[in-house]
């Protein structure tokens, strides 16, 4: 039985790519830095804020990041939910899950600030599905470390074999195979799908409504999902 569900937020939960690629573009500008393309930025999303300004301000020198930093941080907050939204089926899934199987744990493990985390999930009418927002805050080392992801199941007291990462990039499998627990892919999100396909993921789906039949299929066969 699956008795927990850890996911990943960008790219799994919400398509943010268009609001995070403004904020860095923004702050390019306001640093007199060559302005890059959103599909450029979208590539250096995944694993934390200060990774995607260092990658961001590839020509700068080490100060104006440490600079850039807070300054992007202080503009994406203040402009996270113009044109972000929830991937289809995303709310309806989170609603059937609760709703049909009320002792599943769920929560979100990201590498995005949980500040913003919670004010887009708020915003977005799904915060009250998820039991905790561990991000950077709250962890030493983010993902692909499974510190994150071991604390929610030592919160819970789920072993790992019952408990499925889902996330859109390498990175989340990574965190997941670490941690011991069952790994899925989704290909709709923002992580390269090539390094996807590569961390090898227990299994992959293509909307995250497939979840409920992955879940089932556990229930049904004693393990072995699909």
């Amino acid at each position: 039985m699956i008795e927990g569900l850890l996911f990943d937020l960008d790219g799994v939960i919400i398509d943010s790519g268009a609001d995070i690629a403004g904020a860095v573009q923004h702050t390019l500008e306001l640093f007199h830095q060559p302005v890059l393309t959103m599909d450029e930025i979208i590539d250096y999303v995944g694993d934390g804020a200060s990774a995607l300004i260092r990658r961001s301000f590839k020509y700068a020198a080490p100060d104006l990041i440490e600079k850039a930093l807070p300054v992007y941080l202080e503009y994406y907050y203040a402009h996270s939910l113009i044109e972000t939204r929830l991937y289809p089926h995303v709310k309806a899934t989170l609603k059937n899950l609760r709703r049909t199987r009320p002792g599943l744990e769920m929560a979100v493990v990201t590498n995005k600030p949980e500040a913003v985390s919670v004010k887009i999930l708020t915003g977005l009418g799904v915060m009250d599905y998820f039991d905790r927002i561990i991000g950077p805050e709250s962890v030493h080392r983010l993902k692909p470390d499974p510190e994150g992801i071991l604390m929610m199941l030592q919160k819970w007291s789920v072993p790992p074999g019952q408990a499925i990462m889902i996330g859109d990039s390498h990175t989340d499998i990574q965190a997941g195979k670490a941690a011991g627990t069952i790994t899925c892919g989704v290909t709709y999100g923002l992580g390269d799908k090539t390094a996807l396909m590569e961390a090898r993921a227990d299994y992959m789906i293509d909307d995250l409504a497939q979840l409920l039949e992955l879940i089932d299929g556990f229930s049904m066969s004693g393990g072995r999902g699909f």
